[in-house]
């Protein structure tokens, strides 16, 4: 329970050292922080010297309904290895920082951002489940995006961050789809739960679809593509050269970017078929284009970022081929000698920066090789640990980096899925390698440089020494030829239950032999200005092509960005005069016809309604004065006339006999009148 309760120890130390060093004076924040970084190194020893082990720890996060997410830590033989890496890695460019960093007024914070990278590194390591690694995962993109930008007052280190920070935010988005995916088809985030069900039951006996398995898959590789700089996504690993030289070693050498290659072998029981042969042609692409890509490069570091490139695209190549284990080990032995070559590189750019060769104009380049040449004799300890860290990249015996490289080569073409062109560039990239190093080699450090020895610091020697060590075959395996014997691969097989390794003679031949002969013509290029007739052409047909990286920024800026551009600005024009259009015409239109209601209302309706008031009106008065006057009258006639002919007659009929007479007479008068 005690080691158990120690693993914490491997976040609580990184950030305990970021925080102190950000607080104490500014001549003290890089001991402190390499104070902090060699504890935690001291922990993850003793955690690996008890290997191999198996445990989880965790407790319950945060609940949703019936589910409860748990933050924890899962800890086994890979762990074990990776977190050495990381603490020697990150111990040593601390160390190496002391002395490079010396001169710089953002010391606090350039300790701060390392201490804050670290347990962001740590903490992917060890994470229990798939959610809390993309927590750290993201935290590892906001450290690296503080880094690169570290020094933001110039102007290509935030542009270059931002960059970094935007390609993996790509990566990002397909990691969460795999991790919704993982959710649904499995119902756990935790990762050795996982890889315990699918080594158990088979990955097809969950009941998802085939679609769904390999949606899954691809969306935790794009998390790799977008961390490990792979084809497409490659092109912010080389700008991110513009941060200090001892954070390109830690980040973009050992940590960072081999955190996608870990998660990929970390999850390799969870990838289809369809996945990994995704992967073999990303890596082999990727592998290739980095190799081709840093031939004509001038920058020293930017030609380290284009081998890092290429070295992991061989890391995933060979995941993709199915041999997990030998991308790990090929992560691991580059780990120590790209973290080394990266060291050196600084080293040189050190020593112009203290020898005040660049000039106050800013005409000195001193990370440009052509302004260098004969440093063997000024930088004689950088000189045996760049020819160290050389021979180890090229894959030459003796050198760690050989033993990896062979069991990558080998599981390439044993593996029947891989095609057999990515497997042809994978073995054009090893010739490529070792002259593309080779001629770095031979400029920077041969030739004539008449300036007195430098006094190398001993924080400039320790951490190139031990890293030099470190890419020593011996360290691995004390079968020059032969990586599965070693001891890695005896802790490592047993508790994560990958495919063992495989040793093939002829490849061995076959390596040393491509190695060879790169190195042999960049030495008889540079050297003795060989092959010039040659150089001539492939320099008019391909110069272009390896400067700019086969245009892939061209094509992001210019092209694809464009097209972007264009379709958001198409986009927002018809959401603004289609789409807004006929939203606001809705409106107006109703407005329109409710005014034109309301006028028919007031105008024609209203009209008539009152119209036909008023014509009640006057047919009520004209009835009214009709009634009143003509027919009221026309009745009160007829009885006035009838009273007064009542009178009348009633006069006649008084009783006087002779006025009977007299209208008796009238009365006959009349009728002869009428009649006759």
């Amino acid at each position: 329970m005690v080691k158990e309760s120690l693993i914490w120890l491997l976040l609580i130390l990184p950030m305990a050292g970021a925080i102190g060093a950000f607080f104490v004076p500014r001549r003290l924040a890089g001991w402190v922080h390499v104070s902090f970084s060699a504890l935690t190194l001291l922990i993850g020893t003793i955690f690996i010297l008890d290997s191999p082990v198996s445990f989880t720890q965790s407790v319950d996060w945060f609940t949703v309904g019936d589910n409860t997410f748990k933050i924890g830590f899962y800890y086994d033989s890979l762990t074990a290895v990776m977190a050495v890496v990381v603490g020697i890695v990150a111990l040593m460019v601390s160390v190496f920082s002391v002395e490079y960093m010396k001169h710089d007024t953002g010391q606090n914070r350039y300790f701060a951002y390392l201490g804050l990278f670290a347990f962001a590194m740590y903490g992917i390591v060890i994470s229990s489940n798939l959610l809390m690694t993309f927590v750290f995962w993201e935290l590892v993109g906001f450290a690296s995006y503080l880094l690169i930008g570290f020094w933001y007052k110039q102007e290509a280190p935030p542009k270059s961050s931002f960059k970094a920070f935007l390609m993996n935010k790509i990566g990002d988005v397909g990691f969460l789809l795999g991790i919704f995916l993982a959710w649904n088809i499995f119902g756990t985030l935790e990762i050795r739960t996982l890889l315990d069900q699918v080594s158990t039951l088979g990955l097809d006996s969950f009941g998802a679809s085939s679609f769904m398995i390999s949606a899954m898959g691809i969306g935790l590789f794009l998390a790799a593509v977008g961390k490990s700089a792979q084809f497409p996504l490659q092109t912010w690993l080389p700008d991110a050269m513009t941060g200090p030289t001892p954070v390109s070693a830690l980040m973009h050498a050992a940590t960072m970017v081999a955190a996608g290659v870990y998660l990929m072998v970390r999850v390799f029981p969870l990838l289809s078929f369809e996945v990994l042969q995704n992967m073999i042609i990303a890596g082999g692409l990727t592998a290739f284009m980095g190799a081709f890509a840093a031939f004509a490069q001038t920058d020293i570091k930017k030609v380290l970022a284009y081998s890092t490139v290429s070295q992991l695209g061989f890391m995933i190549a060979a995941v993709g081929s199915g041999f997990p284990l030998a991308a790990f080990f090929h992560l691991v032995t580059h780990a120590f000698f790209k973290a080394g070559l990266f060291l050196c590189a600084g080293s040189v750019i050190h020593y112009f920066h203290e020898s005040h060769l660049e000039g106050n104009d800013g005409s000195f380049d001193p990370q440009d090789i052509r302004n260098m040449g004969g440093l063997r004799k000024v930088l004689p300890v950088t000189f045996w640990v760049f020819t160290v860290c050389m021979l180890s990249l090229e894959g030459i015996p003796l050198f760690s980096g050989f033993l990896s490289k062979e069991l990558i080569l080998t599981g390439l073409l044993s593996g029947s899925q891989v095609p057999i062109w990515v497997t042809s560039l994978v073995f054009l990239s090893v010739l490529m390698t070792a002259a593309y190093m080779g001629r770095v080699y031979f400029i920077v450090f041969f030739g004539e440089y008449r300036r007195p020895r430098f006094n190398e610091s001993l924080k400039i020697k320790l951490p190139l020494i031990t890293l030099a060590v470190l890419s020593l075959g011996f360290v691995f395996v004390l079968n020059p030829v032969n990586l599965t014997s070693g001891w890695l691969h005896d802790r490592i097989i047993p508790i994560t239950k990958l495919n063992g390794l495989i040793h093939s003679p002829l490849i061995t031949v076959l390596s040393i032999v491509l190695a060879t002969l790169g190195i042999l013509i960049s030495y008889l290029y540079v050297q003795k200005n060989g092959l010039n007739a040659l150089m001539v052409k492939l320099k008019y047909v391909f110069y272009s092509t390896s400067m700019h990286h086969f245009y892939l920024d061209y094509f992001y800026r210019n092209i694809f960005s464009k097209f972007m551009i264009a379709k958001a600005k198409a986009i927002y024009y018809f959401d603004k005069y289609v789409f807004d259009g006929i939203v606001n015409l809705l409106p107006r239109l109703q407005l329109s016809l409710a005014k034109l209601i309301d006028w028919i209302d007031k105008n024609i309706i209203d009209g008539i309604v009152n119209g036909i008031a008023k014509a009640d009106v006057v047919v009520s008065f004209v009835a009214g004065w009709v009634d009143k006057y003509i027919l009221d009258g026309l009745i009160n006639g007829v009885a006035s006339l009838s009273k007064f002919l009542g009178d009348k007659a009633r006069n006649i009929q008084g009783g006087n006999v002779q006025l009977y007479f007299v209208w008796a007479l009238f009365g006959m008068m009349a009728i002869y009148y009428f009649l006759r």
